[in-house]
């Protein structure tokens, strides 16, 4: 049983990912299908480092017809619960001048900045804007006013911590290449040969198929 999170997370009855290089920047490793393999590197477990929650899914952003950003899911089988959006306190790996190498917890902890709980959902797909959810979405704590110079991950989570979807790093600024590219979702892949997390745009279809087909466990 993965150790609690009450302490650190504003939802004490789910877990984070587990964390893998605790502290730097996610990197997607290897792949057990096409994508699939896509470790979620970059969340981190409060206190429950090698506690892993199974994928189910992926999570994407892109824009509504207004050109505002928006959170998008595609799933397989099961529902998320919520999505959770956090960034980590650090940019970059801290160092020993930035953080206490004896205090508890990783050295460079995730930020909680919004929370949104799910409606009941008829498809495996789901969408809704993030900083004004709709669609039966609801955000269960104040929604910040997000930072245009922070990187962001969000990510599906169930309260029974049955699976999580694969997350997405994004910029609020994302949403300027979106509007150019209309019915674009914004996913992260990983770049073997520069060994880095890469911004794809992908047609909403082809996001969907992956959600439903290559980002489920078996």
């Amino acid at each position: 049983m993965c150790s609690e999170t009450a302490a650190a997370s504003s939802h004490p009855d789910h877990e984070l990912p587990a964390a893998l290089d605790s502290g730097r920047e996610a990197i997607y490793r290897g792949r057990m299908r096409r994508l699939a393999g896509l470790l979620v590197v970059g969340l981190i477990a409060f206190g429950a480092t090698g506690c892993t929650v199974p994928m189910s899914g992926i999570t994407g952003v892109s824009v509504d017809q207004d050109g505002n950003l928006v959170i998008v899911l595609a799933w397989c089988g099961r529902q998320p619960d919520g999505v959770s959006v956090y960034h980590d306190k650090y940019p970059e790996d801290p160092t020993p001048a930035t953080y206490d190498p004896d205090a508890s917890g990783p050295a460079n902890p995730p930020i909680d900045d919004a929370s949104y709980l799910a409606p009941r959902v008829a498809d495996e797909t789901a969408s809704f804007r993030l900083d004004a959810p709709g669609n039966g979405w609801r955000a269960d704590q104040q929604i910040p006013s997000f930072d245009p110079a922070t990187t962001y991950r969000a990510y599906g989570w169930t309260k029974d911590n049955s699976f999580s979807t694969a997350h997405v790093e994004f910029q609020i600024g994302d949403a300027d290449k979106l509007r150019r590219e209309p019915g674009s979702v914004l996913v992260n892949d990983y770049d073997e040969a520069g060994d880095k997390v890469v911004d794809v745009l992908i047609p909403q279809a082809e996001f969907d198929r992956q959600g439903r087909t290559e980002y489920c466990d078996d």
